[in-house]
């Protein structure tokens, strides 16, 4: 099993880009881009599992985050990390790892 950790995420609107509604929870599956990943992005892409600590909602959500592969790099989920959660080549939310993982 891989390491969760708290985070959070905004949805982009869909006029940005975004979904037209978060999804439903309580998880959801997608492919995450890490800022400072790997140079191959998007061929070495890596999916991961966001847990809904509370109903999604459009202006942004607390949730758990891990990678849905254990052998992804670990070094991209570390406290402070921003992503983006991607749907195909459109990115539908950004969100930052939390660097208090006590809460």
């Amino acid at each position: 099993m891989t390491q969760r950790l708290h985070a959070s995420i905004r949805w982009l609107a869909a006029e940005d880009g975004g979904r037209l509604r978060p999804p439903s929870g309580p998880k959801y599956w997608t492919v995450a881009n890490f800022e400072g990943s790997s140079p191959g992005w998007p061929n070495e892409a890596w999916s991961v599992v966001v847990e809904f600590l509370e109903p999604p909602e459009n202006d942004g959500n607390a949730v758990m985050i891990s990678f849905l592969a254990a052998n992804a790099p670990a070094g991209l989920l570390v406290p402070g990390a921003t992503f983006e959660l991607m749907e195909g080549p459109h990115v539908v939310a950004r969100g930052v790892v939390s660097a208090d993982q006590h809460s």
